[in-house]
Formats: C-alpha cells, structure tokens, sequence
C-alpha cells in the first residue's frame, strides 16, 4: 500500500473510533464550540436519515475510488467475491470488521451493501458517508429491499457484543444472533458463511471482567462495554498487520434439516468448525 493509503486508513479509524466520543466529552465539558458542532452534526444526520433512509446505494464513484485502493494488501488477505442475490454472514465482528470490509465489501468490482447498526449514520462525517459506500441500516424493511434489488448482502450478525468478545482474542468466540438464517429462508436466496480467522488479533484491548455479562448488555443497549484503549500497529488506532485468512461455506437454510443444521454449527462454533472451513 502506498503512504498515502495509509494516512487515509488512519483518519477514517480515527473519525470512525473517536469522533463522536470526543465531540460527546467536549460537550459534556461545556465547550462552546462542541455545543454548535455537536448540534449542526446531529442536524445533518437527522436531515440525511429522513431524507435517505430506504436509499441504497451499492455503485456510487466514492465507493468505486475507495474500492480501487488494496486495503487487503495491509493484512494481507485473499478478497472473496459473491454473485447476488445472497445473504453473506461474516464471523466474527471483532473490533472493526476488517475482514469483511477489506476482504468482501472494498475490494473491485463489489457491489455488495453492507449492514450496519442505524446509530453508525449519526457519527460525524464518516455517518455521513456511509451510505454512497455502499452500506444500510440493519433493518429488516431495507435489508430485504436491497435482496429483492439482487443485491448481496453483506451482514456482521455479531455486532456490538462481540466487540466486547473481542477482548478474549479468540476468533470463535460468538454472540447468538441468527436473524439473518430466517432472512436468507424467507427471501429463498442463498446464504455464504465466512469464517474471519485472525479477526480478533488485529487489536490489543484490555480485557475485563464479567465478559459474558458485559456482552449481554452491550446487546442490551446497543453500547460496548468496554476500556477505550485499543493498540493496534505499533500502538496506534491502525490494525496490526496479522494475516487474515477468510473461508467461506454455503449453508442449507431452505430445508428444515438444513436449517437446523447450519444454526448447530453456528451456536456451537469451534477451532475444528472453523478449521475444516479453511480446508
């Protein structure tokens, strides 16, 4: 990757990871300046959001610019290509969904939609952007809507607890969420799980605890619970440069055994699951 890939890797971690916190404590500080930035974002985004909020946007120019840039190279690791429509499950979340984001969504000639949390599209600038990137909210409406559209769609179901289980560093560590298995079943699309190994290594955080109850209620109220200190590359917000390896498996769901099977898999994941996948 040339440097000045990696200085725009660096400031969109930044403004993803830190600006909506840091504009947060500024204003909880009673700076004037936070007040006004603080209340002209949450405007732009409140307008954007009722303006946009069925719009989905897989083959804007940004998107195809940023997907020209070999963010796999930093890993590295081997992209995945899906033809739609389709359901596509990355696990695990870990910190940043790196996996899914350098080795599915941004790389050429991807034209999936990524889903994210609906609360991502009110952190400033980034927010604001990810919607000509290619990505939605996480709502059942619009998730279908891009299927029927012969979109794939790309899903990290593990979300924000398993940025929590991302502290234990182990890449089979699992949140149970499985609305995507009855998506993909009653939209009669295929469904690709991909196994992210190395996901959970990308970031050094410091583990607390009660992980299992800090998990649950960071599903609970849709916050991390966590300490915000994440090392990565030589101490910085950048992910270290571990290999990622990416599998992927089509799993039955429009049968009933399938269906059961493909959800045991799931709720009991192990290394040796895991490592049959990367067979």
């Amino acid at each position: 990757m040339h440097w000045r890939h990696v200085l725009l890797m660096c400031v969109l971690i930044f403004f993803w990871l830190w600006s909506l916190p840091i504009l947060l404590l500024a204003a909880v500080a009673c700076v004037p300046a936070a007040w006004f930035t603080l209340v002209g974002s949450v405007s732009l985004s409140l307008v954007l959001q009722w303006c946009n909020h069925d719009r989905i946007v897989p083959r804007h120019f940004v998107r195809r610019w940023l997907a020209r840039i070999p963010w796999h190279q930093w890993f590295p690791c081997i992209p995945l290509h899906f033809q739609g429509p389709a359901v596509v499950s990355v696990h695990p979340h870990g910190l940043l969904c790196c996996g899914a984001l350098a080795g599915i969504h941004l790389v050429p000639e991807s034209t999936s939609v990524l889903a994210v949390a609906p609360i991502l599209f009110y952190v400033p600038v980034i927010g604001w952007m990810l919607r000509v990137i290619g990505c939605i909210p996480a709502e059942l409406s619009v998730m279908r809507e891009a299927l029927q559209r012969g979109c794939v769609l790309l899903v990290v179901p593990g979300g924000v607890p398993e940025i929590v289980l991302a502290e234990s560093g182990d890449d089979c560590r699992r949140f149970p969420r499985h609305g995507f298995l009855r998506l993909a079943r009653s939209s009669k699309v295929p469904l690709w799980c991909v196994f992210v190994r190395g996901e959970c290594g990308l970031f050094s955080m410091i583990r607390g605890p009660c992980l299992d109850w800090r998990a649950w209620f960071s599903w609970r109220f849709n916050v991390p619970f966590v300490m915000p200190i994440f090392l990565g590359w030589y101490g910085t917000w950048l992910p270290k440069r571990n290999p990622l390896k990416l599998a992927r498996k089509r799993c039955d769901v429009l049968t009933k055994e399938g269906y059961g099977e493909t959800l045991r898999q799931l709720m009991y994941l192990t290394r040796t699951t895991m490592d049959k996948c990367h067979e």
